[in-house]
């Protein structure tokens, strides 16, 4: 078969790839896992040590390690207040998850007053 052709699984009929925006598409698709493994914990780790020379993937480390220090804070606050704390816990987990499905959607979405925050520092 030529190179940058080929078969649909469906029909079989033939049609052409074109490799340049492949890679592109394979390349977008691969920033935005890495932006999204900035929400995971301490798997913001990855991203820091592979793409963080990436705009778009800086963006999502800063505000992924702001977030992370917030969970931190917040569980801490837990064993002195419970009920803040769990609060607390609770409302920067379900930002945490938005901004997850945001990043794997490819978008740059600033989460109110944490994005403020991580928008100050360099890395």
């Amino acid at each position: 078969m030529d190179r940058g052709k080929s078969r649909c699984n469906n029909c079989k009929m033939l049609y052409h790839i074109n490799m340049a925006e492949e890679k592109q598409i394979l390349d977008m698709e691969e920033k935005n896992v890495f932006a999204a493994l900035c929400y995971v914990g301490v798997l913001v780790l990855v991203p820091i040590l592979v793409r963080k020379d990436d705009p778009f993937v800086n963006w999502h480390i800063r505000q992924g390690l702001v977030v992370l220090g917030v969970l931190i804070v917040s569980l801490l606050a837990s064993a002195w207040i419970e009920v803040v704390g769990n609060v607390l816990f609770l409302v920067v987990m379900i930002v945490d998850i938005i901004a997850l499905v945001q990043a794997l959607m490819g978008k740059s979405w600033k989460i109110p007053l944490l994005g403020t925050l991580a928008s100050k520092f360099r890395i």
